[in-house]
């Protein structure tokens, strides 16, 4: 692992196809997206298609609002989701999101790999993407 990447790699107690469902359906991000876990998500616009764009938007229990948005680069369902990441605070700095989803068993295995990432970012991506996926655990899959 470098500076500017973190990878995240969690089983998680649900098959792959719900787990990619949590993902990719605007009604299930409503519910787990962002690391705080009493922060609440304001709004998801997404088009899940090749080169479609997403935004999501979402405010931490402290009041403080995020918005981050980009563009997908590689949709393989059931399998693998890239994108590009870009935080609204941070203009200007494009970073690359990939979530990876295999199945085992019943259970999937979930990395996530977040790269090139500004060294200078006030965001914590290692404690925040765990934070997150925490939450999809908690509040979505209950196991």
């Amino acid at each position: 692992m470098n500076n500017n990447q973190v990878v995240i790699e969690r089983l998680l107690n649900a098959p792959v196809d719900f787990v990619w469902q949590i993902w990719t359906m605007p009604e299930f991000i409503q519910q787990w997206f962002g690391s705080d876990p009493k922060g609440t998500v304001l709004s998801v616009d997404m088009d899940l298609t090749l080169g479609g764009h997403y935004r999501i938007a979402f405010q931490d229990s402290d009041g403080t609002t995020h918005a981050a948005f980009g563009k997908y680069l590689e949709i393989t369902k059931e399998s693998r989701l890239h994108c590009t990441w870009e935080w609204e605070s941070e203009p200007g700095h494009v970073t690359e999101l990939s979530v990876e989803f295999t199945p085992e068993g019943e259970k999937t295995r979930l990395t996530l790999t977040h790269a090139n990432l500004n060294p200078s970012s006030l965001h914590g991506y290692q404690d925040g993407w765990n934070a997150t996926v925490d939450k999809i655990v908690e509040k979505i899959i209950k196991k």
